[in-house]
């Protein structure tokens, strides 16, 4: 167990983090947060490795986030994405220099879901415990077994970047594994997660148009709340009670709470912006519609043609076929009457 590391928990000392730091060498960068109650993560607990010495930034007690744009513009993570969203959400900006250790794994064999105590294993035959991920990181004072846990998190990621750095460059993988990490970043500043939802709605309950237009009214309408109010989603509405609204379309204070089961105090409070969003729906161009496609016969021979192409191409070289395009996207490429040609990582990966 590591013992010796570095308690942050006021600006003063983080800015004196910082001021010690030398050069611009990746440092290897954690994070603990809290998801159950907000719409954005609330961060708990950064973890940091820089030069082999350990610090633990309390976040709760951290106000002045911009001394983080700085400290974390070059890092070395696993499975960044939520990692990344604290990090965008704290300042509006991503760091500039990103080694996501899962991505790059991922390109050298190990599939797309190891796990970062798998990869331990593999490559340093060290295990590492599970216990603590789902701990109260918001309590304080955190437990020795919750700060063993979470230096844990670091120990490795330098060395793991070392090893799948040089595999990726030995492989010439190293402009894919740039491309993915760009597309990640970008993934994270441009959400799309009402497209999805509605996408998922609108096909599973083969909605006509005028329903899909309430769906979208209805899902932008959660969206703005729930951001506003800082609670997640589903405390909002739920997405089957998104569908039973459009099916149903309750007219009265009553009808929402007998037909759909929204909390009474909630429908009295929401009432007439919900009944209003029936008007904005009505009134929606239709090409603002989220795209989702149902292939023809001939489409869907294409689709599986090209479905097997990815897949014995990606299979030749040892990788997830989901890294160049997931199963939607490639219905929706299809439908375009685009080819795998379209796809930029396609096209790296067959250089």
């Amino acid at each position: 167990m590591i013992t010796d590391y570095t308690w942050i928990d006021d600006n003063s000392q983080l800015e004196d983090l910082i001021l010690t730091i030398k050069g611009d060498e990746a440092l290897a960068f954690d994070s603990e947060f809290e998801r159950i109650s907000t719409f954005y993560p609330k961060p708990a607990l950064f973890q940091l490795k820089i030069d082999g010495e350990y610090y633990l930034i309390d976040m709760k007690n951290i106000s002045n986030h911009t001394p983080l744009t700085k400290l974390l513009n070059n890092i070395i993570l696993h499975s960044g994405s939520e990692d990344l969203e604290i990090l965008y959400n704290l300042n509006g900006q991503l760091p500039d220099f990103i080694f996501d250790t899962q991505i790059a794994a991922s390109l050298c064999g190990y599939g797309l879901h190891f796990s970062y105590q798998n990869i331990v294993k593999e490559l340093f035959d060290v295990e590492l415990s599970k216990a603590h991920s789902r701990s109260d990181w918001m309590k304080r004072p955190l437990s020795s077994e919750q700060i063993e846990y979470a230096i844990d998190d670091v120990v490795y990621l330098t060395e793991m970047k070392q090893i799948l750095e040089d595999e990726l460059n030995k492989q010439g993988r190293m402009g894919w594994y740039e491309f993915l990490i760009n597309q990640r970043k970008e993934a994270i500043v441009g959400s799309n997660h009402i497209a999805k939802t509605f996408v998922s709605i609108c096909k599973s309950k083969r909605f006509k148009v005028p329903q899909q237009k309430l769906v979208l009214a209805l899902l932008k309408w959660r969206e703005e709340v729930a951001i506003a109010r800082d609670k997640p989603r589903t405390w909002i509405l739920k997405n089957a009670e998104i569908i039973d609204i459009v099916i149903k379309k309750p007219q009265t204070e009553g009808a929402y709470i007998k037909d759909i089961g929204l909390y009474a105090k909630f429908v009295k409070h929401n009432l007439r912006a919900l009944l209003s969003l029936y008007q904005k729906a009505e009134s929606m161009a239709e090409v603002l519609l989220p795209k989702f496609d149902k292939l023809s016969p001939e489409q869907g021979d294409i689709f599986n043609a090209m479905k097997q192409e990815l897949a014995n191409k990606c299979d030749s070289l040892n990788i997830p076929a989901s890294l160049v395009i997931n199963v939607s996207d490639l219905k929706s490429l299809v439908a375009a009457g685009k080819t795998l040609d379209d796809i930029k990582m396609w096209r790296l990966i067959n250089q």
